[in-house]
C-alpha cells in the first residue's frame, strides 16, 4: 500500500522562501509579494512540487522587481494620531483635521466640511473607529455607484457588492461562484480614477477568473489606459492606510 505524501507548506527557491497555499478552486499557479516581504505561492491541489518550483523560478525576475518597487516606496507611513493639524486622505486629496466641540458637530463624530475634516473632541480612543465608519459609508456609496456605471460596460451582473476590510494586500475580490464582488473600504482614499480601475478589474473577473490575455483584453476594451492606472496604484500601495 502506497502512502500519500502530505502537501508541502513552503518552497525555497534561490534563497527565497515562499509559503504554499493550496486551493481546490484554483486552476493556475499564482505568486504574491507583500510590501512586508511575505512571499506566497497559490496553487491548485495536486500540482507536483517540481512544477511549483519551475513556475516560481520563472517568475523570480518579477518577484525581484516587486521587491525593488516596495523598497523605492520607502517605509510605511507612521500610524495616524488623529490630532489637530494632521492631514487625512479622501479620494486622492489630503484634508486638514480640526478638533471641534460636540456642540459644534451634532450627529456623527466625523464630517468633511469647508475643505477640512472635523472630529469631535474627547472620543477616548475611538477616533480611528469613527473615521473607519465614515470612510466605509462613503466607500459603499462611491463604489456602489461606480459598479452600477461600469457593470453594463463590462457586461457583468454581480449578485451583490460588499465593502469591508480585505486586509493589507487586496483592494478587491471577486467570487466567481457566488458572483459577489467585494472591495476594501480604504479604496475610497485613492483618487477616483484608481477606484474605477479596481471596480473594472473585479467586474471583469466575473467573465475571466484568471489574469490571462483575455482578461486584460476585456479590461482594455472598457479602460484603454488600465496599465497606467494599475502602475499608479501599485506605486501608491497602501501608503494612506488608516
Amino acid at each position: 500500500m502506497k502512502l500519500r505524501r502530505a502537501p508541502i507548506e513552503s518552497l525555497e527557491v534561490d534563497g527565497l522562501v515562499f509559503a504554499v497555499r493550496w486551493s481546490r478552486r484554483r486552476r493556475t499557479i499564482g505568486i504574491s509579494v507583500s510590501r512586508e516581504g511575505e512571499l506566497r505561492v497559490l496553487a491548485p491541489v495536486g500540482v507536483p512540487a517540481r512544477k511549483l518550483e519551475s513556475t516560481v523560478r520563472a517568475k523570480l525576475p518579477w518577484v525581484r522587481r516587486k521587491f525593488a518597487e516596495f523598497e523605492a516606496l520607502g517605509p510605511p507611513p507612521p500610524p495616524l494620531r488623529f490630532v489637530a493639524g494632521e492631514r487625512l486622505p479622501y479620494l486622492g486629496r489630503a484634508y486638514r483635521l480640526v478638533i471641534v466641540d460636540a456642540d459644534d458637530r451634532p450627529g456623527a463624530p466625523v464630517a468633511l466640511r469647508r475643505g477640512r475634516f472635523e472630529l469631535v473632541r474627547d472620543l477616548d480612543g475611538e477616533a480611528r473607529a469613527a473615521f473607519v465608519n465614515w470612510y466605509t459609508k462613503r466607500a459603499r456609496a462611491r463604489i456602489g455607484a461606480r459598479v452600477a456605471h461600469y457593470a453594463p460596460l463590462v457586461n457583468a451582473a454581480p449578485s451583490g457588492v460588499v465593502v469591508r476590510d480585505l486586509g493589507k494586500r487586496r483592494w478587491g475580490v471577486c467570487d466567481a461562484r457566488t458572483r459577489l464582488v467585494s472591495f476594501h473600504w480604504e479604496l475610497v482614499l485613492q483618487p477616483p480614477e484608481l477606484v474605477d480601475y479596481v471596480v473594472v478589474h473585479e467586474l471583469t473577473h466575473l467573465h475571466e477568473p484568471n489574469h490571462g490575455p483575455r482578461f486584460w483584453q476585456r479590461v482594455a476594451a472598457v479602460m484603454p489606459d488600465w496599465q497606467r492606472r494599475r502602475g499608479t496604484l501599485s506605486r501608491r500601495g497602501h501608503r494612506h492606510a488608516i
